[in-house]
């Protein structure tokens, strides 16, 4: 392929082991990608603080989203988009109303928090650094549909993550900060060819900003993609080893190994 190829890949479930947080089995992969001078662009709900640590421990120079889509970040310093986590807060009653009993995280303890997501302290208060976005704990059966339906007057939307669920501006998501990070790049590249990799729900708005997409996670969840993704593959291994797997593909396809 002559397209210059650019890789949009989620953090959680996908380069990181969704239950001890490594890098150790995507390194090699991500390491791969670095030496062909391949663009991969992390994007995550994690906070910027979070994803500039992460950049640093695995020396990559491109680029990255964070609080899943309301933040840019480049070159030493960031853009965000939509409400802050300020403006967001005046919608609490309003996302209690449409959730139910819900649990904001800003309301619990660093060591509560600590607990629940196996996280030290530390990690835990570069979690709850957030400029853009509110974490909350609901249960896994909300229907999200219908919730952002009440929400959308009110220019808020929520989505549903691992351990958490986020509230972010409605009018901000992964796929519309990819969007513009492929504009960024189509004024250096004649065309560009964009992947993307992931293992949840709230990567699917990445999923079709994209050329190809791959997803990573639980093969009980893929049908529930594939009915947001009509165009998505499957790959056989989960989590890292998936995400290696689709690396091992790309770089086989640009005769690059």
């Amino acid at each position: 392929m002559n397209d210059f190829p650019i890789i949009f890949s989620d953090v959680d479930g996908t380069i990181l082991d969704f239950e001890n947080y490594s890098y150790k089995i995507s390194l090699p992969a991500i390491r791969a990608l670095a030496g062909k001078g391949i663009p991969l662009i992390l994007v995550s709900s994690k906070t910027y603080r979070e994803m500039l640590k992460l950049h640093k421990r695995i020396k990559l120079p491109w680029p990255f989203i964070f609080e899943n889509g309301a933040g840019i970040a480049q070159h030493g310093t960031y853009t965000l988009y939509g409400k802050t986590y300020q403006e967001l807060l005046q919608y609490k009653p309003a996302i209690e109303q449409a959730c139910g009993k819900i649990t904001w995280a800003d309301n619990l303890s660093l060591t509560k928090l600590s607990e629940y997501t196996g996280l030290p302290t530390r990690k835990v208060k570069d979690m709850m650094a957030r400029m853009a976005s509110l974490l909350c704990i609901a249960p896994h059966t909300l229907d999200i549909k219908k919730i952002n339906k009440q929400l959308h007057p009110f220019g808020i939307a929520i989505t549903t993550g691992g351990k958490f669920f986020t509230v972010i501006d409605s009018n901000v998501n992964k796929g519309s900060a990819v969007q513009m990070i492929q504009a960024m790049y189509r004024q250096h590249y004649t065309t560009i060819y964009s992947y993307a990799i992931g293992d949840g729900l709230n990567d699917a708005d990445m999923f079709n900003a994209v050329d190809e997409a791959y997803f990573v996670g639980k093969r009980n969840i893929f049908k529930n993609i594939q009915t947001l993704c009509p165009v998505i593959h499957k790959s056989k291994k989960e989590g890292p080893g998936g995400f290696c797997e689709v690396i091992d593909r790309i770089v086989k396809d640009y005769s690059l190994t």
